[in-house]
C-alpha cells in the first residue's frame, strides 16, 4: 500500500498475534502467544532461524518517549525491557545489579544522511559529492554514543565493518581530513546558489535527534540556508514520502539508520538502489550502480562478488543515492528476570520471565 492507506488489519503466521483492540496509537503495543503455532521441532533458537519458542503468555510494548523516564521504569520494575537506552543512562543502569546491560545486535546499525533527488539542491550530484567532503563521521559519533569508542566505529562506507563485502574502495573521500574552505569551494563549483535545504529534524528517538542536530550545524557552516524543521519520527516517515517540492510540504534531507544486518549485501540495500521513482524516498536514479547489483546478483563466486561490492562503494560515491554517517552499538538493558535472551535485536521468542 502507499503510505497514505489507513493499514486496518494485520495478519500474520508467527509465534505471536497482535492484539489490535488494546491498542493505544503512540503509547501501546500488545501481543500475545500464538496457540495455533507451531514451531519446528529442531534447532537452536536464533536471530530469525530455528524454532521460535515463546514461554510468555503476552508480551506489551510501551512508548515511552523520555528516555529518563524509561530508564526510571526499567530500575522501578515497572518494565522489563528498554530496547534503547540513552547512552548517558548506561553507567547508572550497568551498576544496577537487577539489571543487564549488553550489546545483543552485534551488527551495529549504520547512520545514513538520505537527500532528495528530484529537487534542488540535492538534485545536482557535484553538490551531493561535497557533503561527503562536509561529513566528519567522528563527530556524527560521538553525538550518538558518547565519549565511548567501544560504542561506535568511523571508516564506514558502503557495507558495515566486518563483514564480507566491506571495503576500503574510494574511503579517501569519507577518511580524509575535514576542510570546510575546500567543502565551500566545492559548494560554489556546483553552482551552489543558497537554495533552501529543509532538514526534517527528529524529536523523540535520541539516536536521530543527535545526527540531525548536528547535521544542521554542519550544514550552516559550510554555507547551506538551512530550514530547520523539527517532528515526530512518525511525521517524519509520512513527510519524507512527499515528492513535491519543499516549498509545497517536501523535503531535502532526513536522518536515519539500518541494522548492519538489513545491508550486509547489495541485494537488501535499500538505500543503495537508484531505481529512480520506484526507490526508497530520495528516490535516485542511478543506471551504473543498478547494473552492478545486478552483476553481484548473478556474480558466480564469492571472490567476484567482493570486486563487484568494491565497484559498487565506487560509484555510490559519485552518485551519492546516500551518506554514511558511522557505526554504533546500541546496548539494550532488560530485567535479569528475563532469561533466554537472544543475540539480535530485540526477539521475545525463546524468553523466560522468572518471578
Amino acid at each position: 500500500t502507499d503510505a497514505f492507506t489507513q493499514i486496518t488489519e494485520v495478519v500474520g503466521s508467527g509465534p505471536f498475534r497482535f492484539v489490535a483492540s488494546e491498542r493505544q496509537s503512540g503509547h501501546l503495543a500488545v501481543y500475545e502467544k500464538f496457540a495455533d503455532y507451531r514451531p519446528r521441532g529442531d534447532g537452536r533458537p536464533g536471530r530469525t532461524a530455528g524454532p521460535k519458542i515463546v514461554h510468555v503468555d503476552r508480551v506489551e510494548w510501551h512508548t515511552l518517549a523520555d528516555p529518563a523516564t524509561a530508564g526510571a521504569a526499567l530500575q522501578s520494575g515497572e518494565i522489563d525491557w528498554v530496547e534503547q537506552p540513552l547512552p548517558d543512562l548506561l553507567p547508572l543502569l550497568s551498576e544496577n545489579p537487577r539489571l543487564e546491560v549488553a550489546i545483543k545486535e552485534t551488527t551495529g546499525a549504520i547512520a545514513i544522511m538520505r537527500m532528495n533527488h528530484l529537487h534542488p539542491p540535492f538534485d545536482n550530484p557535484a553538490i551531493r559529492r561535497a557533503m561527503l567532503l562536509a561529513i566528519d563521521q567522528k563527530e556524527f559519533m560521538e553525538a550518538v554514543g558518547g565519549s565511548d569508542t567501544k560504542l561506535w566505529r568511523t571508516g564506514v562506507g558502503v557495507f558495515p565493518p566486518d563483514t564480507p563485502f566491506a571495503n576500503d574502495a574510494g574511503m579517501e573521500v569519507l577518511n580524509g581530513p575535514r576542510d570546510i574552505g575546500k567543502v565551500k569551494q566545492a559548494l560554489a563549483a556546483a553552482g551552489y546558489n543558497g537554495e533552501k535545504v529543509v532538514l526534517l529534524g527528529v524529536s523523540d528517538l535520541a539516536n536521530l535527534k543527535a545526527e540531525c542536530e548536528v547535521a544542521g550545524e554542519m550544514l550552516k557552516r559550510i554555507g547551506m540556508n538551512v530550514d530547520y524543521q523539527v517532528m515526530d519520527w512518525g511525521t517524519v516517515v509520512t513527510r519524507r514520502a512527499k515528492k513535491e517540492p519543499p516549498s509545497q510540504g517536501g523535503w531535502n534531507c532526513f536522518f536515519t539508520g539500518w541494522n548492519g544486518i538489513d545491508i550486509l549485501d547489495p541485494v537488501g540495500h535499500v538505500s543503495l538502489r537508484g531505481n529512480g521513482a520506484a526507490a526508497w524516498p530520495g528516490w535516485p536514479t542511478a543506471p551504473k550502480i543498478e547494473a552492478l547489483r545486478d552483476a553481484w546478483i548473478d556474480a558466480p563466486d564469492t571472490e567476484t562478488k567482493k570486486r563487484l561490492a568494491a565497484e559498487i562503494q565506487l560509484q555510490v560515491f559519485e552518485d551519492v543515492p546516500y551518506a554514511p554517517l558511522g557505526q554504533y552499538f546500541q546496548p539494550t538493558a532488560f530485567s535479569r528476570k528475563l532469561e533466554g535472551v537472544l543475540a539480535s535485536f530485540p526477539t521475545f521468542w525463546n524468553v523466560r520471565r522468572t518471578s
